[in-house]
């Protein structure tokens, strides 16, 4: 009788270690489908389409982000598009690219701010969270300039504040990638355009 006892307690214990594993497995799923759909809900509030750029007095020089490099941390990467899907809520990401929010401006000599996001990994940006204030970042572009920034500092913010695409102001270029135990936040790196030079 004690014997079929101890078996039954040792199942029970089992049993419950299993539920707590169990319980504590979903738990990140269930926070990510929450912070998921709080992210879609704010997101799908921004305007889904190329900002275009004042009119300015001056001809402005522009063009699409195409190859980053940041020789200080020896990060050297393909920019590819980086599109907004309405239908899925979810952004153009790759394991080996930077992308370039293609509903930010393009890099310019002008205003506005240009948007380049990666993944948190270390084929992408995970080495950023060593870059060192005046650090130079280059931006080639499909038409063949090469833009000069400097980086200025950087933020943590979450998920759902879409504050950088409202900016107005002097050119600067917006680096992000993810940030957290989880991943949960983002962190923005800002810099400032510094100058532009024909390849």
């Amino acid at each position: 009788m004690s014997k079929i006892m101890k078996n039954h307690k040792i199942i029970s214990i089992v049993g419950m270690t299993a539920v707590i594993i169990g319980i504590a497995g979903l738990s990140p799923s269930l926070y990510y489908w929450y912070r998921d759909r709080q992210i879609r809900a704010n997101v799908t509030s921004v305007q889904v389409q190329a900002q275009p750029l004042p009119s300015p007095e001056k001809k402005i020089i522009a063009g699409k982000p195409v190859k980053l490099s940041i020789p200080s941390l020896s990060i050297n990467l393909d920019v590819a598009e980086g599109l907004y899907n309405q239908n899925t809520h979810e952004w153009t990401l790759s394991s080996d690219k930077a992308h370039y929010a293609e509903i930010t401006p393009e890099a310019n000599d002008y205003a506005g701010n240009t948007l380049i996001y990666g993944h948190y990994r270390r084929e992408v940006f995970s080495g950023l969270k060593d870059i060192k204030p005046g650090a130079k970042v280059y931006v080639i572009t499909d038409n063949g300039y090469k833009f000069t920034y400097k980086y200025r500092d950087s933020k943590v913010t979450d998920p759902t504040d879409v504050s950088l695409f409202n900016y107005s102001g002097k050119p600067i270029l917006t680096l992000q990638t993810c940030e957290g135990t989880w991943y949960q936040n983002r962190q923005l790196f800002t810099l400032d355009f510094a100058r532009v030079e024909r390849l």
